[in-house]
């Protein structure tokens, strides 16, 4: 069976973990992190968060041959063990107090185990099982590489592999090499920046572009992972589920955008013989390079919304039936009620740069 119907019909496991904001942020710029690797490698994926793991890794979204399942969790003191990871009880289990007669409390699975479920959901499908986290883990050997459970010394997976079988019958001896541990290099502390350094860095090798408006970009790139992880999807069908994927070509299409409008740009020379007024056209003219700047560092929902807006009302106005400030001003009051999705502090010569911009990018 195709891979995307496994996933579309089986049931996830379980949704609880969408409460965990730090968490969250921290599987977002993992995550992020991930996708900047595999697309600067040349390879074709698809990644999601919160569907059947923390993060989903797929090797293609048109033709999907293995998926990869990506655990990830973070403390802010200690390492990791083989030990703590597969312990049946959680990192952070609570003891329940048992009344006589009533049955043993059902154990919490392990890391692990949640882990090895999803290999027993998708056993033809699943190429590895990576936790990943923010601290070392004193059993394997120290690095940032994905590292295998296997190679830790054979006392120590020996032990992981008995507290597995315990706590599911059917794990076997052989099931452990599909386990990898993966030590981001991201600190719990400064993991925003280093993301974000990241990404412009990604933006510049890939536009030859160095303008500080990356950082721009990389807000919006990361602002792609928070929207999935915090996304309601439809999975019912292939098209409802790729909307909960980044994938190679949303970033292709990001960049486009990104270069597009660093590209295509409304050249104040071709309005300021409009303005006759002198002192007006350098001050309109002066407020027109910040709104150009601001506009090739602003990404999202808010600001399209606003350039949109502004062109409706313009296009009410500026009619070339009387001298074009006039027509500005007669479109100001209506602008300036838009500026909370933009900026409310505003001033009235930079709307009029506003409005004259989005009047003749059309």
């Amino acid at each position: 069976m195709d891979i995307r119907q496994d996933l579309l019909k089986e049931p996830q496991r379980e949704k609880g973990g969408k409460l965990a904001v730090e968490r969250f942020e921290y599987q977002a710029a993992w995550g992020l992190s991930r996708i900047l690797q595999l697309y600067k490698s040349g390879a074709d994926f698809g990644i999601a968060f919160e569907f059947h793991d923390d993060v989903l890794e797929l090797d293609s979204m048109s033709s999907p041959t293995k998926v990869a399942f990506f655990q990830v969790k973070t403390q802010k003191t200690g390492t990791w063990t083989l030990s703590s990871i597969s312990a049946s009880s959680g990192a952070k289990g609570k003891k329940t107090a048992v009344k006589p007669g009533d049955p043993p409390p059902e154990k919490k699975l392990s890391f692990a185990a949640k882990m090895y479920d999803n290999y027993k959901r998708f056993p033809d499908h699943t190429e590895r099982l990576v936790f990943v986290t923010n601290q070392m883990c004193s059993d394997l050997a120290a690095g940032h590489d994905e590292t295998k459970f296997d190679t830790a010394a054979a006392a120590k997976i020996e032990s992981f592999r008995k507290r597995l079988k315990e706590q599911d019958p059917d794990f076997l001896d052989e099931h452990s090499k599909l386990f990898h541990f993966c030590c981001s290099t991201m600190n719990l502390a400064s993991f925003s920046d280093t993301i974000m350094g990241a990404v412009q860095k990604f933006v510049i090798e890939q536009t030859g572009m160095t303008e500080t408006s990356t950082y721009a970009f990389a807000l919006l790139l990361l602002e792609e992972c928070r929207q999935r992880e915090r996304m309601d999807v439809d999975f019912s069908s292939f098209a409802t589920m790729a909307e909960s994927f980044v994938t190679r070509k949303l970033i292709d299409d990001r960049l486009e955008e990104f270069k597009r409008k660093r590209v295509e740009a409304v050249e104040w020379v071709e309005i300021a013989p409009y303005i006759t007024n002198i002192v007006r056209r350098r001050d309109i003219g002066a407020a027109w390079k910040l709104y150009v700047n601001d506009r090739r560092s602003r990404y999202g929902p808010g600001p399209q919304r606003f350039r949109k807006a502004v062109r409706d009302v313009v296009a009410k106005h500026i009619t070339g039936a009387q001298d074009l400030l006039t027509e500005v001003d007669a479109a100001l009051p209506e602008v300036r009620q838009l500026g909370d999705l933009w900026d409310k502090t505003a001033s009235d010569d930079y709307l009029r740069a506003v409005i004259l911009y989005e009047f003749h990018d059309v």
